[in-house]
């Protein structure tokens, strides 16, 4: 049986083992034999010789109190250049601020009390610092205390340094008149005692290879099986592998599972915003609504396609229901009529929804404006004309009147950013912004300000003083959710005046849109439906 044989191959292997180790103990017992014969015929015939029966005890005795202080010594001296070690760590000015080492083992209780006294006081005091500032009166106490208590250490280790200097020499003196007192002992007792050493150290050896011989002969003799049989190996002969009912079960389980994990992984590794609920869940901003994305124009994004009046697709109908959601953001005794947009990230849409709410709030009989504060990029401006002789104009020149600056349109009236300034955030800090929205005031019944994303540049928190309601686009798909925080600390902080969000973008293949989710209730739940134009 196979079994059978790997057995005996096994204790052909450990026998191999045990019999080339006792050659080798063999060997060695030999040569440690008749070195040991030698050492006891040298240590005979030199007593014989020389006519010795023992070694004076005086001669021990001498050894010891030479090895003890020379002990000494060696434990003095560790002391000793422990000591200057602290030493010189306390006076190295590049460790001027650091902790000093404790429990170096220097012997000397007060010290080591010392530099634990030290180092609490210092990790207090540096505890202290990440709370406050050097010149807190504390923290000024402390220093001082430190110092303090750093030079009592410093004076401490010089006298350790002088009395361990003192006592080491002692010991060296003594050990000096021990070996002396050795050195006079006659040659040949110490020739004796060296041969008796060198006796016991062959002995000894002898006696351990005689051991180890007994030990591997013994598991020589009692060498066993590695493996024995529990059950005899049967069977029918027929091949047991591959079963092919379990091949096709792991394969179909296989198929199952490996699109589900990926379909898992793909939700855990995607961390964009992409609807309402990925929004309410993390923030608590005020939601006013969501404009869903044209697939087919993407007017979200690009076009800047402005709705109409007779338009019943569900973005006209999102842009109705912000109109609508922003009526509750308006104080009583403080309506709304500036509105300003910002984002974290450029193509969030900005644009886009200030130009369409425009547009709604001009089928709402509202007169509008709209006033292009991204003096940057002046993207609202390009995207409906030539830019120059705008906002930027206005600050900088005060003979340039506000007539001058606005265009008149059949929709809604435009004040474009103007020449690009070399100083923007300076100029929508001057005091001349602040007079323009409060003639727009008496003249519109909504002023709409397209400006810069939040964060990137200073001009959108500077800007936020002209408005009556913040409104803070996030773009679904784009905006990081780890971001949402940000947003929450804004609203948390009143960064922001009279803060809300919009999600623009919303992909309509993730939700309907109808009845209860607020779009189109009576205009079908197609994206993307338009009403007929009337001419």
């Amino acid at each position: 049986m196979l079994i059978t044989v790997y057995n005996e191959e096994a204790i052909k292997d450990k026998n191999q083992v045990a019999v080339n180790t006792a050659n080798f103990i063999s060997e060695r017992l030999i040569i440690i034999e008749n070195e040991l014969g030698n050492v006891e015929s040298s240590l005979e015939s030199y007593k014989q010789r020389n006519q010795v029966i023992d070694i004076s005890s005086s001669a021990n005795m001498y050894m010891n109190e030479s090895q003890k202080y020379n002990a000494d010594a060696l434990e003095l001296e560790t002391q000793l250049r422990l000591a200057h070690f602290i030493k010189d760590y306390l006076t190295n000015p590049t460790k001027e601020t650091d902790l000093i080492p404790a429990n170096t083992g220097i012997g000397d209780m007060n010290i080591e009390n010392q530099i634990s006294l030290y180092n609490n006081t210092k990790l207090k005091r540096d505890r202290l610092i990440d709370d406050s500032s050097e010149n807190n009166p504390v923290v000024q106490e402390l220093n001082n205390s430190l110092r303090a208590m750093k030079q009592n250490i410093i004076r401490a280790v010089d006298n350790m340094i002088v009395s361990l200097n003192v006592k080491r020499n002692d010991a060296q003196n003594r050990e000096m008149r021990a070996q002396n007192r050795v050195t006079s002992i006659p040659r040949k007792e110490r020739q004796i005692l060296s041969i008796e050493r060198q006796q016991k150290i062959k002995e000894a050896l002898y006696l351990f290879l005689l051991n180890k011989r007994e030990e591997n002969a013994l598991s020589q003799a009692m060498a066993d099986n590695n493996a024995r049989v529990i059950d005899s190996a049967d069977g029918s002969g027929a091949p047991i592998a591959p079963q092919r009912n379990r091949i096709i079960l792991l394969g179909l389980l296989v198929g199952i599972a490996l699109p589900g994990v990926g379909c898992l992984l793909v939700l855990f590794m995607d961390t964009r915003v992409h609807g309402r609920k990925d929004v309410e869940k993390v923030i608590s901003v005020p939601f006013l609504g969501e404009i869903p994305m044209d697939k087919e124009t993407d007017r979200s994004q690009h076009g800047y396609q402005l709705i109409k009046p007779d338009d019943d697709s569900v973005v006209s109908e999102a842009f109705r229901i912000l109109r609508t959601n922003m009526s509750f953001m308006s104080k009583k005794d403080h309506p709304t009529q500036v509105i300003t947009f910002t984002s974290f990230n450029e193509g969030a849409g900005k644009t886009f929804i200030s130009c369409n709410l425009a547009m709604s709030f001009v089928f709402a009989k509202k007169k509008v404006v709209m006033v292009d504060l991204d003096i940057r990029k002046a993207t609202l401006s390009c995207h409906f004309g030539d830019h120059r002789n705008g906002v930027t104009n206005y600050l900088a020149d005060p003979t340039v009147a506000l007539d001058d600056i606005i265009r008149h349109q059949d929709s809604f009236d435009l004040i474009p950013s103007g020449e690009i300034a070399p100083n923007p955030a300076e100029l929508l800090m001057d005091e001349r912004l602040d007079q323009m929205m409060a003639e727009l005031r008496k003249r519109y019944d909504i002023i709409i300000a397209d400006n810069v994303p939040m964060g990137i540049i200073a001009d959108a928190s500077i800007v936020n003083r002209i408005a009556d309601l913040t409104i803070f686009v996030v773009r679904a798909g784009k905006l990081d959710r780890r971001q949402l925080p940000d947003i929450e600390a804004l609203y948390e902080d009143k960064k922001l005046k009279n803060m809300a969000l919009v999600l623009n973008g919303v992909d309509p293949d993730r939700r309907g849109y109808g009845y209860g989710y607020g779009y189109g209730y009576g205009y079908g739940y197609g994206y993307g439906k338009h009403g007929k134009k009337k001419k």
